[in-house]
């Protein structure tokens, strides 16, 4: 039997497609990782990066808005779990869902 209904979105807050470049930094403070912000929420990200985290690691994220005339304006901060991590391209790319457990400026 067909399903005669759309699948329904199991987020419960609206993602907001972005493209900004983020700095992640681990809480062990090693090596800074880089990348890109795909959509974020009050509740949550979508990060493309290089970087692959353990399943549930925790981790703080520095999301840059973009310029607008010329000006800088400070940077998201946030502490993030792991919810998902997809490889996008072998060894090179990967798609991370993150929850906001905290936002820290």
């Amino acid at each position: 039997m067909t399903d005669r209904f759309p699948p329904r979105e199991q987020r419960s807050a609206l993602r907001i497609p972005v493209d900004c470049k983020v700095k992640i930094r681990t809480l062990d403070f090693g090596p800074s990782h880089y990348g890109t912000c795909s959509d974020l929420s009050v509740s949550g990200m979508t990060l493309r990066t290089s970087y692959v985290p353990r399943p549930g690691e925790e981790f703080e994220v520095f999301v840059m808005p973009p310029r607008q005339g010329g000006s800088l304006r400070e940077p998201l901060a946030a502490r993030v779990r792991v919810v998902r991590c997809h490889e996008l391209a072998r060894g090179r790319l990967y798609e991370l869902g993150l929850a906001i457990v905290q936002i820290l400026g």
